[in-house]
């Protein structure tokens, strides 16, 4: 590539994250990585103010926290600003993609990753789809052969018997999905499969015990 291929591709990589205003505060965000974040976002355009300001929920507004169990994290939601956790600024600058826009993205682990669930209370479903969407990945509210894994609650959840016979992809345990949130990827699956008896109570009468 010559000098002039490289100084090019360098403005293009530099203006992933132009328009946006993000803020960052110390309080917020882990000391370990604050001058790193810092550095990602302004060599790739950002805008960014060192506080927390939780009247700015404009369009282009972001707020990078550490994670959502952060005590400021209700209350900046509540206020409808877009939060973002640092991986996934890590990630976004990495790819050179654009911020994203929902209300709060934690990393891009999940994304292009579809999932289906069943078997949940509403609750569990709601507390699956946040986890999901903070992920970069997508819930799907309906059965169809493009689901990436079905995650259920036993073998008696509604959905179980098509997955297993139709859909040939895994069908997992919730929690799978929590190992994948701590560890900020998909993991693998295999030791969360959910076994053929789980769910079930299994009584057995008149079989000789020897």
């Amino acid at each position: 590539m010559s000098i002039g291929g490289r100084k090019i591709e360098k403005m293009m990589r530099n203006t992933t994250f132009n328009g946006a205003n993000v803020f960052m505060s110390r309080n917020l965000v882990p000391p370990e990585i604050f001058d790193s974040l810092h550095d990602i976002l302004k060599d790739n355009g950002a805008d960014v103010f060192l506080c927390c300001d939780p009247s700015r929920n404009g369009p282009d507004d972001y707020h990078i926290i550490s994670s959502r169990d952060h005590e400021k994290f209700d209350d900046l939601r509540g206020r409808g600003c877009k939060l973002l956790g640092p991986q996934c600024v890590f990630s976004c600058a990495k790819e050179h993609i654009v911020l994203p826009k929902q209300g709060f993205t934690c990393c891009l682990a999940m994304d292009g990753v579809k999932i289906l669930t069943s078997g949940f209370e509403v609750e569990e479903k709601v507390e699956i789809g946040k986890l999901v969407t903070a992920m970069g990945g997508l819930l799907q509210t309906k059965a169809s052969s493009d689901v990436s894994f079905v995650i259920v609650k036993n073998v008696l959840a509604r959905k179980y018997k098509w997955a297993l016979n139709n859909l040939k992809k895994p069908i997992v345990s919730e929690s799978w999905l929590h190992h994948c949130w701590k560890e900020h990827r998909v993991v693998p699956y295999g030791s969360y499969k959910v076994l053929p008896f789980s769910g079930l109570t299994i009584s057995v009468t008149q079989v000789p015990l020897g």
